[in-house]
């Protein structure tokens, strides 16, 4: 119909404005003007109820810096999504790059908000001193998005981050969040679809 298609065609403008900052940061940013180790950008993405969105994770590393572990701490509200698994990136496909993520999911708040606490952890296990995380897109973070949902856009807020290097020394290293959005064609738009908790 008219109204889904010019629905499709102003979702995918917003979504684009939302995404290009986030996901252009990698390339644009100067590390020499941020943190020492590099940057991490968590993407954002638009995705449909009852499908899985995969959120790509960015890597920049610093001039000069050669990080061999990367520590990435992520809260979100996990009312309306979950977190599925944890996928390899292009960047980190080398058998020797490894992924590990766990989830900690922690009781509702007084208003009956969930949080969910990921912690990330992308090395390197091979012995060769002189191999670190490359530039680029090193992980996807799967989320469940529910059948059922209001529109909705939920943010990826870093908590913390941090490198380290071959002498396992720690690096500083900057964090940039994403977002997970959920538009329903259906719907009309409103300020809900923009709410982001």
């Amino acid at each position: 119909s008219t109204f889904r298609r010019n629905f499709s065609l102003i979702t995918a403008i917003v979504i684009g404005f939302v995404s290009l900052p986030w996901l252009g940061v990698a390339a644009a940013q100067d590390p020499s003007a941020g943190a020492a180790g590099g940057s991490v950008v968590v993407g954002t993405v638009a995705s449909d109820v009852g499908t899985t969105a995969a959120i790509p994770v960015y890597f920049e590393p610093g001039k000069n810096s050669r990080i061999r572990r990367l520590h990435l701490e992520i809260d979100f509200v996990s009312n309306s999504i979950k977190f599925a698994k944890a996928e390899k990136g292009v960047a980190s496909q080398d058998p020797t790059f490894e992924i590990n993520v766990t989830a900690n999911e922690l009781p509702p708040d007084d208003k009956k908000i969930s949080h969910t606490h990921l912690k990330i952890d992308v090395s390197v296990t091979d012995a060769d001193a002189s191999k670190s995380l490359p530039s680029g897109l090193v992980a996807f973070l799967n989320f469940r998005i529910p059948e059922n949902p209001k529109p909705f856009s939920i943010s990826l807020t870093p908590l913390s981050v941090s490198g380290e290097d071959a002498a396992k020394r720690p690096v500083e290293v900057a964090a940039e969040a994403g977002k997970v959005i959920v538009a329903i064609p259906d719907t009309p738009l409103g300020g809900c679809f923009f709410f982001s908790h």
